[in-house]
């Protein structure tokens, strides 16, 4: 079975996967803070799959537990949507987060090299009783592969230590790591050993 590329009718699906992988997530939990967490994860996750969705690539696994959302250098045109999604996610998420999550941007892009196309891992997850089982790998590695073939590097970034290892074993290795307090977040790249020319999405 093979992976497939999701669509806005896998968004439900989507969004739960994220909600229950990403739970314990030291940087979500770092952006979204302690007050109503279990409502706000909710729509920190619906708003990365809307905008993935619109600008990028999503995949999930063929048993339905695994996903991963692919963004690029590929920037959205400014539409009603776009503002509505903005807006919405103010309203539910509150200045605070809104103020972390733009600062976790400002940082990811300060770690992009963006001369030439790339990708970036914006998210991955797997469900709590699916995990270990190397639904994450099959993924992560069609991507990484096609990346090598088209030219791009990937780029990520992560606040979990144990991910930090995970991923080195995938051909990242580490740009730089930012204390922001409470966490620190890993920046990562595997950079491109060819010289072919990048296609963008």
């Amino acid at each position: 079975m093979k992976n497939k590329k999701a669509d806005k009718k896998d968004s439900n699906r989507l969004v739960d996967i994220i909600c229950s992988s990403f739970v314990n997530d030291p940087c979500f939990r770092w952006m979204i803070g302690q007050k109503n967490f279990e409502k706000k994860i909710y729509f920190l996750a619906d708003y990365l799959v809307e905008e993935t969705l619109a600008k990028g690539e999503v995949f999930i696994g063929p048993t339905g537990d695994a996903a991963a959302l692919w963004q690029s250098e590929k920037k959205e045109r400014l539409s009603l949507a776009v503002i509505f999604r903005n807006l919405k996610f103010l309203f539910n998420m509150g200045l605070p987060t809104v103020w972390r999550s733009l600062k976790l941007l400002k940082l990811k892009d300060a770690h992009i090299s963006n001369q030439n196309p790339y990708l970036y891992l914006a998210c991955i997850g797997v469900m709590p009783s699916e995990q270990g089982k190397g639904l994450a790998k099959a993924l992560l590695d069609p991507v990484l592969a096609d990346a090598e073939n088209s030219g791009r590097d990937v780029y990520l970034e992560t606040a979990n230590p144990l991910n930090v290892n995970i991923y080195k074993k995938r051909g990242f290795e580490i740009i730089d790591e930012v204390d922001l307090s409470e966490i620190k977040i890993t920046f990562m790249v595997k950079r491109c050993l060819t010289s072919k020319k990048a296609k963008t999405f």
